[in-house]
């Protein structure tokens, strides 16, 4: 049975990491993205702007466009380094497995069986 302990010092296959954390980046990337599109098309305004003078508070416009503007600047700042991220450490992550495969070979009255790790 593994314990936390003998779990820290397992190494963590290469790409595995960044390949999860590109997935993360680009799921919760498009939430906002697709998010932000829906806030905005439900504003009534296309602008918000907030002004405080001696104490008095004044808003114009519509307070779903601001965040509508931030929530899509923020998906897709989160979505297209996600997918980079992703590719690469799939592409990593695809190469160490093949690096780590067992084969077996059957040549004329030779047989041969390689195991990599």
């Amino acid at each position: 049975m593994q314990t936390p302990a003998n779990r820290m010092y397992e190494p963590n296959p290469p790409g595995l990491k960044m390949m999860k954390s590109g997935k993360t980046l680009t799921i919760l990337g498009g939430v906002f993205l697709i998010g932000g599109i829906v806030m905005l098309a439900n504003a009534d305004e296309m602008y918000y702007n907030s002004t405080t003078t001696n104490g008095n508070t004044t808003t114009e416009g519509d307070p779903k466009a601001a965040l509508g503007i931030l929530m899509v600047t923020g998906g897709v700042g989160m979505t297209i380094p996600g997918i980079i991220l992703w590719s690469k450490g799939s592409k990593k992550y695809k190469a160490y497995q093949a690096e780590q495969s067992a084969s077996f070979n059957i040549k004329g009255a030779g047989v041969a069986l390689k195991y990599r790790f």
